[in-house]
């Protein structure tokens, strides 16, 4: 550890967002002295960790921290592994490395969360896309300008074009969705190229962000934030508390990045949250702040493994067959072409939304009935491992099956983060709650339902075997003819969840626009748990840019 103990500013937590603030703060103010604290070691030139291929045994050598779901009520008590990143690069050195942007819908409705507050224009995706253009390379070098950027740390990638790639537009095509050209310019709807952000080599955060003249301490948990009374009610963050006792202070400010999961966890370990949760647990309450740990949410999806016909199969369309992996452009892939994002009628949505308000006034106005990317639909080349929910035969990566799938984008069932304990080293409860409301049983339903379209479109017939759909043990497989009932019971058994744990100390609750906290000076929250509502993307290049303009912030606060 380094000999210094006093900083002008100490983020909390070195992953996605914060190596993007260090980074871009240290740049834009060179005279601010910045520390780093990572829980987790530097591991993110690990071969597991730069190739998308090692990812599922990232968690077998302590890269990935599985945070076990409260069991999930909606969902027969299952318990839900709920994945984060444990080391510098955070989720970034661990995700699957989708590179999606959001409908520009999703973003304009966090600066409306905000009630019109002082800054709340900020989170705007008009006010966001010059940070969403700053980040990346984008692999279309013929796009436009004005929605995509070309020098930035990060390249983007798409398919090369895998055996599958025709049939499955063609199927998707037959379901009425229209060719996107440029699905990450705020307008994702229809069916538009996947891209990631491999080149083939994953990515990490601190691989593409300088942090040089960052100090970073590594294997260091921190046990708390310290806060010092100022007089009356103001209360001032000084510094950190590590489980070990050392303390380190900051002149200037604390920033917590330590994601949806701890983030919660270590505003109730300082004493900021509800009375009531950390009373129960005997720390003192320096602020009382109810909403802490509340509005947690996250994408769930729900994955049908399917087998392909036996000529299909000898083809090597899929990843596993000896074909397949015998082209290193296919291996080097990401094993998907297409990305779908479908919006649902707003009729049946209206009704969905009447039962879970108890209502029958809502108004057309709702921003949920707007067109909305509601969902995503995919094929991706490949089945198998976590990805196909409980109670399924086991099923070998040889190259005779793929899996389609679909997510919900916009939940509106809200959970919670709370303490197990006042020990820092114990995880904290993460209850996501989904599938808690009618309106996303509904949209998971119709998600299945096209689904199963695709599966028996005429481009796609040919590949798939007629009695190919693999189903739980004690479930029939599902079909058009399926009701609402049995789809529902086949997502509570086998829906999971995407690993994008939003909220918990939410934008307009328990920060202000500038991502202050309430009630307490000089610190910030700046990770995913900020998320006021979802975003309808995986969030990776939102996390970015949410680090990119708090950067922008700080290093205009302390010029």
């Amino acid at each position: 550890m380094a000999a210094e103990t006093t900083f002008d500013i100490i983020i909390a937590g070195g992953g996605t967002a914060g190596c993007a603030l260090a980074s871009r703060l240290k740049a834009g103010n060179n005279s601010l002295s910045i520390a780093i604290i990572e829980r987790g070691s530097d591991d993110h030139a690990n071969p597991l960790v730069m190739h998308a291929h090692g990812r599922p045994q990232l968690e077998g050598i302590g890269l990935d921290t599985p945070y076990s779901s409260a069991p999930q009520k909606h969902m027969d008590g299952r318990i839900i592994k709920l994945h984060a990143g444990n080391l510098l690069s955070g989720s970034s050195a661990a995700n699957a490395g989708f590179w999606m942007r959001p409908d520009r819908k999703d973003l304009d409705a966090w600066a409306e969360h905000l009630g019109g507050e002082e800054g709340s224009e900020r989170w705007t995706y008009k006010s966001l896309l010059p940070h969403l253009k700053r980040i990346e390379s984008h692999w279309d070098r013929e796009s436009s300008g004005e929605a995509h950027g070309f020098e930035g740390p990060f390249k983007t990638r798409t398919s090369p074009g895998l055996p599958l790639r025709d049939p499955v537009h063609d199927g998707l095509a037959s379901l009425g969705f229209e060719d996107n050209l440029d699905n990450s310019n705020g307008d994702p709807f229809g069916t538009g190229r996947h891209c990631d952000a491999f080149t083939p080599l994953r990515q990490p955060a601190a691989s593409r962000y300088d942090l040089s003249g960052v100090t970073i301490i590594l294997n260091a948990t921190i046990h708390k934030v310290l806060l010092e009374k100022m007089g009356g009610e103001d209360v001032r963050a000084t510094g950190v508390e590590l489980v070990d006792g050392r303390k380190l202070f900051a002149s200037k400010e604390v920033v917590l990045s330590c994601g949806a999961y701890r983030t919660p966890q270590l505003l109730m370990l300082s004493g900021l949250g509800p009375k009531e949760e950390l009373s129960r647990h005997g720390i003192e309450v320096v602020v009382d702040s109810p909403h802490v740990g509340k509005n947690f949410f996250d994408h769930s999806g729900i994955f049908i493994p399917w087998k392909l016909d036996s000529t299909a199969a000898e083809a090597g369309l899929a990843l596993g067959h000896p074909k397949y992996m015998a082209n290193q452009t296919f291996l080097e892939a990401f094993p998907i072409d297409w990305m779908t994002i479908g919006a649902l009628d707003p009729d049946g949505l209206k009704e969905q939304l009447q039962k879970d308000s108890r209502s029958s006034t809502i108004p057309s106005t709702h921003p949920l009935l707007a067109h909305r990317a509601h969902y995503w639909l995919a094929a991706t080349y490949y089945a198998g491992g976590s990805i196909i929910g409980e109670d399924m035969p086991d099923i070998p990566m040889d190259g005779n099956y793929i899996t389609l799938n679909t997510v919900n984008f916009l939940p509106t069932s809200r959970g919670s983060v709370t303490l197990s304990s006042s020990n820092p080293l114990d995880h904290p409860v993460c209850d996501p709650n989904y599938y808690a409301t009618h309106h996303d049983r509904h949209v998971l339903r119709e998600g299945l339902r096209q689904i199963l379209r695709l599966a028996q479109s005429k481009p796609l017939q040919p590949y798939l075997l007629a009695t190919g759909q693999i189903a739980p043990t004690n479930f029939p497989p599902l079909s058009l003819d399926s009701t609402d009932d049995a789809l529902d019971a086949r997502v509570r058994k086998s829906a999971i969840t995407i690993h994008h744990g939003m909220g918990g100390a939410s934008m307009g609750k328990v920060v202000d626009a500038r991502m202050r906290v309430k009630g307490v000076k000089g610190l910030r929250v700046c990770d995913t748990s900020v998320f006021p509502a979802p975003v309808s993307a995986t969030p990776m290049a939102v996390v970015y840019a949410l680090g990119e303009s708090c950067a922008e912030m700080l290093v205009r606060e302390y010029a």
